[in-house]
């Protein structure tokens, strides 16, 4: 069966994209930032975050200077950056807040601490992010069908308050599992932490599809985990080769899925971007 928008590529639904013997796909898993979730207000969050750690290092008769709190905070972000992509591990928010500490060379009673951590890693609860388009309607269609799981880079803030915001949002319940890096200590695109998710949830790797931005976290750590990989990138214009599918929008998932929409479409990764 082929699906498509108006004026878009067609492409095929995966109804007929069968897998092992005619197994079709049972499960679907998803990464957070700029998939599930609009990516943060980089400015809005850094600024909240530097605000709420100056505080607790003023109320401690620390030094707080905000240039150095930031440089701090950029150089300790590199590191954790990279260490995920590189080697496939982990710095969770805790060893952020220890590489901070280093670079501003404190030495802070736990007491102090603690309140440093705290207003480190709840910062965006004070600037929380938006739901992606179409991401709480998608979800609730895709739950009556497939198992649902996220897996999640966390960065600077850890998966406990990453769940409050699904909670709050109303999206926390459409999933079987969530899975983030800070909690498992293995980060995309490491496959350990795709092949846990896949044995949490009781499927084989041929029997799921990742959803995700990043095309080396997600989609090649997906594939390389045996799975299929759908990328979604609003602005992309040259085609990933190692992807099975683009989309630039949540709801193009029903069309490659098998239910067809008039609005968008899909493209296989092999074919070229835009209409023809």
């Amino acid at each position: 069966m082929l699906v498509g928008g108006r004026g878009h590529l067609l492409v095929e639904s995966v109804k007929e994209d069968t897998k092992a013997g005619g197994t079709l796909f049972k499960a679907i898993t998803f990464d957070f930032w700029n998939t599930l979730y609009k990516g943060p207000g980089a400015n809005d969050v850094t600024e909240k975050r530097i605000e709420l750690v100056q505080k607790v290092l003023q109320e401690g008769g620390l030094s707080s200077d905000r240039r150095a709190i930031t440089r701090a905070f950029k150089r300790c972000w590199q590191r954790a950056y990279f260490y995920q992509r590189i080697n496939g591990l982990e710095i969770t928010p805790r060893g952020h807040v220890e590489c901070i500490k280093k670079e501003l060379g404190l030495k802070l009673d736990p007491e102090l601490d603690e309140k440093l951590y705290r207003a480190y890693t709840q910062a965006l609860l004070k600037a929380p992010p938006e739901l992606n388009d179409g991401a709480r309607d998608v979800l609730q269609e895709l739950k009556e069908r497939y198992r649902l799981a996220v897996i999640c880079n966390t960065g600077a803030t850890p998966g406990l308050i990453l769940r409050k915001l699904m909670a709050a949002d109303g999206i926390l319940g459409y999933f079987d599992l969530t899975v983030f890096s800070d909690e498992v200590t293995w980060a995309k695109p490491n496959i350990r932490i795709f092949r846990y998710t896949l044995q949490r949830l009781g499927v084989n790797p041929y029997e799921a599809v990742h959803v995700g931005d990043d095309t080396i976290t997600d989609v090649i750590g997906a594939k390389r985990a045996g799975m299929k990989a759908v990328w979604i990138f609003p602005q992309a214009n040259q085609p990933v080769p190692e992807c099975d599918w683009h989309i630039r929008d949540l709801r193009e998932l029903r069309q490659i899925f098998g239910k067809a929409v008039e609005f968008g479409g899909s493209e296989k990764c092999s074919r070229k971007f835009g209409v023809e």
